[in-house]
């Protein structure tokens, strides 16, 4: 395995076959892992949010293709070369909505430095990739652009139109139906759950950083929760209709970028109809998630990992090519010496098996001469 070679510093990992854990893993070099012990997720954190939205939408709170300012009060979107009107929930749900804020939220050492979702979505100052700003720089709904902050914006709306702080409506209205007892977007060492040590690239122990974008980037859960929310993906469960859940797994950003849902990542489609769907997160100290399923097969995979900053992505992406022949440029980029030499050694069974046939036929031509 990969991490014989690229340092972790702790892992969990789970394989689901047809609706069903048919391996684990667990790995650390500190204190041990196991399927209860609880990861910051990044932004998976974004996944799951989406399920806490559409609880609203099936209840007859939120239509997605309202603008979002019919349900805000707290905050709106700053004045700008477009329509800011024309930003519905389902452009924030699959990053059409034209926000070019570039989050990527960094996180705060100290919970005391966390900002309120208004002083962030103003002026982010965890924003350490960008400007931080939440802001409309291209036509709404023209194309696909990944966006941090539109996430924060439906936390300030689940707040808003629930009327309950964000952490508690997805506890109650996730979380508990789902049976995730060791979630949370809001940590605390009173939760008697097992909070994994934070490792950096570099081998040491890295700070634990606290979030204002609980929904984009702070979830926290295990191995074991996660696997009951992939599991209610493809199964009945008490918060989504299967109806819902086949609109948000469906392609909706522009064709020439087929990556989003409402919510979930689309990692591509193959000609038998399978198509892979989940999310990835990654975020500093080294922290690299992902949770990825097949709602055909009901197939799935979850690697949880700190130490390495692309480790999880990279094996979930081998996942896709291993089960479905599906693979992205980041596939293929990274089999390119195998692929070439599988191109290499086909051109020389053509070239051999064309001189054999060749001389197969001199032979033939030759006896009959004679």
């Amino acid at each position: 395995m990969r991490i014989g070679n690229e340092f972790v510093g702790n892992m969990a990992m789970v394989l689901i076959e047809n609706g069903a854990i048919s391996k684990d893993f667990f790995y650390s070099i500190d204190k041990p892992v196991n399927k209860h012990t609880v990861f910051q997720m990044a932004s998976v954190s974004k996944w799951i949010t989406s399920w806490g939205i559409f609880a609203l939408v099936e209840a007859g709170k939120i239509n997605l293709d309202e603008p979002i300012d019919n349900y805000l009060t707290r905050w709106h979107l700053p004045e700008s070369n477009f329509n800011n009107r024309e930003v519905t929930v389902r452009n924030l749900l699959s990053h059409t909505s034209g926000l070019v804020d570039g989050l990527g939220y960094g996180g705060f050492e100290s919970k005391d430095s966390v900002q309120s979702i208004e002083e962030s979505l103003t002026k982010a100052s965890d924003g350490f990739w960008s400007e931080g700003v939440a802001k409309v720089g291209n036509e709404p709904n023209s194309q696909y652009r990944y966006s941090g902050a539109g996430y924060t914006i439906l936390q300030l709306i689940i707040e808003e139109v629930s009327g309950q702080i964000f952490e508690e409506y997805m506890t109650e209205v996730v979380f508990k139906p789902l049976k995730m007892d060791h979630s949370t977007f809001n940590w605390s060492d009173s939760l008697g759950s097992d909070l994994v040590t934070f490792f950096d690239s570099d081998s040491t122990i890295a700070p634990h950083y606290s979030y204002t974008a609980l929904a984009a980037a702070s979830l926290y859960t295990c191995a074991e929760d996660l696997t009951l929310f992939l599991k209610a993906n493809f199964a009945d469960n008490r918060v989504l209709g299967p109806e819902t859940i086949a609109t948000m797994n469906k392609i909706h950003t522009p064709a020439d970028q087929n990556t989003h849902g409402l919510g979930p990542m689309i990692f591509g489609r193959n000609d038998s109809g399978d198509f892979i769907v989940g999310h990835d997160g990654g975020n500093r100290p080294a922290i690299n998630t992902a949770a990825r399923i097949n709602p055909k097969s009901k197939d799935g995979i979850i690697i949880l990992e700190t130490g390495n900053p692309g480790l999880a992505t990279k094996l979930g992406d081998e996942w896709i090519f291993w089960k479905t022949g599906i693979a992205d440029y980041v596939v293929i980029q990274r089999n390119k010496p195998f692929l070439l030499s599988l191109l290499v050694i086909g051109y020389i069974i053509v070239v051999f098996s064309s001189i054999w046939i060749i001389r197969e036929k001199n032979k033939q031509q030759l006896g009959e001469m004679t």
